[in-house]
């Protein structure tokens, strides 16, 4: 029998509320007593988009545990709109203000779990203060948001920031019929994905008709009584009459740092695999949680709900006098944008190769289920490796359908420290209408697996591109059809049908290497097996001619060869 203990939690949402509710299934006579800031103690942040273009019809379907459901079910008090303003670590104690009325009062605590959250950026712009500007993190913003354009009748907006929040916010205007434009100061759309892959959504974006501005950021916000533009750093200002900044946010460590708790180097408190701080009494979780990626080793900061609920389960529990682990994250993220998915697992190319690894990189491109059964859609896959022991290190995955369960695939085999051979060999479900008897997961899998053992030399179009910008020789073969050459190819390419390859050997130039390609890298694997026999050097570019054309859309000729 666990000893009753008082545990006091400083914020609710996804940490605070897991960590309460586990604590009580841990220790039925602890007393356990919430505090939140804010006017709500559990509710779904990453529903807020979706209310605000009206998929999700009533905020209440966002609130997820009540008061009044945490006091009858869990004998948990929650305390909304009290915000604790200071950490006595020698006795025990926490201050806390009550919004409404500005009284302040001490609470003794046993076990302390902090899991404040963060707070949206909002940099000192000038005029960002004006009515018509939100950030996109609570229910009271959502809601003032939607609110806005309705009563204003916004008829234009601006979305500052393409991360999850502000890809979601461009698409919740989209659906309130405003004209959006979206402004990025990176020079790419979701900086967590590589550059090649980020490319199709962009392309998706323009195709819904947003207007986009990368590499620019905003210099100050227009307007007399209320927004009425946007002013970026190109010199141009967009007419708006609301605007979604949504550039990050900054994880709430105001109270541990002045209790005096250890910082880690990514901005957040260092905790171990039990959640505690350098304070035993003392837990943190969350975002302002520093922990163990499992891929690298280092010590991160992951604001994502998922790791967050997990931490919290784990602070509770073991606040209450359990003994739980948190073996880490590997950040496993996927955000809808309009007609596509995008997800990811695990480390990018630039990633893997800034934490040491060499990293062996793969495209494919398959169709989410059987192609023969109605609806099947192509995908993108980029798989990355390690190339000394090809244990997988990511995946990126873009595509209309199918994209969800296949990072989660991935997610589990990097959890697992599977190799690509691993992957090639998964017992995956196959029915038609769902899958292939080649999962793409699979698929992706042999792709690396052939490559890694170095049954083939593969090139991505990063390489290409590399040796083309150093003015360097090389040559390539396109094997694909007349009419798909004619339709678009990469500059210099000779152009032999794969079909036609081996009554055209002669023809193929022998005064170096070859890199092949074909549409999606199938046909050009075959091609250069062909070649190898007959005494050739070859690559086979990785993903074919649809993923040079995705990462180089203005490096594709026309015409006949």
């Amino acid at each position: 029998m666990i000893n009753p203990t008082r545990i006091v939690i400083v914020g609710g949402v996804a940490a605070g509320a897991s960590a309460a509710t586990k604590a009580r299934r841990t220790n039925e006579g602890a007393e356990i007593v919430i505090f939140e800031r804010g006017p709500y103690v559990s509710f779904a942040n990453c529903g807020l988009p979706y209310f605000v273009g009206g998929v999700i019809k009533s905020l209440d379907d966002l609130l997820l545990v009540t008061p009044q459901l945490f006091a009858e079910r869990y004998r948990i008090q929650v305390e909304l709109q009290h915000e604790v303003t200071r950490i006595d670590r020698v006795e025990r104690f926490v201050e806390v203000r009550d919004l409404q009325s500005g009284s302040s009062r001490r609470v003794a605590y046993d076990r302390l779990v902090l899991a404040p959250g963060g707070v949206p950026v909002l940099p000192p712009i000038p005029g960002i203060d004006q009515p018509g500007i939100f950030p996109l993190t609570t229910v009271p913003e959502a809601e003032g948001l939607r609110n806005w354009i309705i009563d204003t009748k916004a008829r234009q907006g601006v979305v500052v920031g393409s991360g999850f929040i502000g890809l979601e916010a461009v698409e919740a205007l989209l659906n309130l019929g405003l004209e959006v434009h979206l402004v990025e100061k990176l020079p790419q759309l979701l900086p967590q994905m590589d550059p090649e892959m980020a490319l199709l959504l962009e392309a998706q974006l323009l195709q819904k008709g947003v207007k986009l501005h990368l590499g620019s950021g905003v210099v100050g916000f227009s307007g007399k009584e209320r927004l009425d533009g946007v002013e970026i750093s190109t010199g141009e200002t967009l007419p708006a009459q609301v605007a979604v900044v949504a550039i990050g946010v900054r994880p709430e460590l105001t109270l541990a740092r002045e209790a005096g708790l250890e910082i880690g180097s990514s901005g957040g408190v260092v905790v171990d695999d039990g959640m505690r701080t350098c304070d035993p009494a003392i837990y943190a979780c969350g975002d302002v949680a520093e922990v163990l990626n499992r891929i690298t080793g280092k010590r991160v900061r992951l604001p994502l709900a998922g790791p967050a609920n997990k931490e919290g389960r784990v602070a509770g529990a073991n606040a209450a006098g359990g003994n739980r682990r948190f073996t880490g994250v590997i950040g496993t993220s996927i955000v809808k944008v309009c007609d596509l998915t995008a997800a990811k697992t695990g480390l990018g190319e630039r990633e893997a190769r800034d934490a040491g690894f060499d990293p062996l990189v793969s495209y494919t491109h398959p169709l989410d289920h059987a192609g023969y059964y109605p609806g099947a859609q192509v995908m993108a896959i980029k798989l990355v490796a390690d190339r000394a022991s090809g244990r997988v290190l990511g995946a990126q995955i873009v595509g209309p359908q199918g994209v969800d369960k296949r990072i989660d695939v991935v997610a589990t085999a990097i959890h697992g420290n599977m190799t690509v051979e691993d992957l090639e060999g998964l017992d995956l479900a196959y029915a038609p209408p769902y899958s292939s008897a080649k999962d793409p997961v699979i698929a992706a899998g042999f792709v690396a697996a052939n490559a890694w053992r170095q049954e083939i030399e593969i090139s991505t179009p990063s390489d290409v591109a590399r040796v083309v910008e150093e003015g360097k020789p090389i040559r390539l073969l396109d094997v694909r059809t007349d009419e798909e050459y004619e339709k678009g190819h990469i500059p210099g390419a000779q152009h032999i049908p794969l079909d036609k390859l081996r009554d055209s050997l002669a023809k193929v130039h022998r005064d170096g290497p070859i890199t092949v390609y074909c549409g999606v890298g199938y046909r050009s694997y075959h091609a250069c097996k062909i070649l190898e026999y007959h005494g050739h050097q070859t690559r086979n570019l990785s993903g074919g001619f649809t993923s040079w054309a995705q990462a180089f859309p203005d490096r594709v000729e026309q015409g006949k060869s």
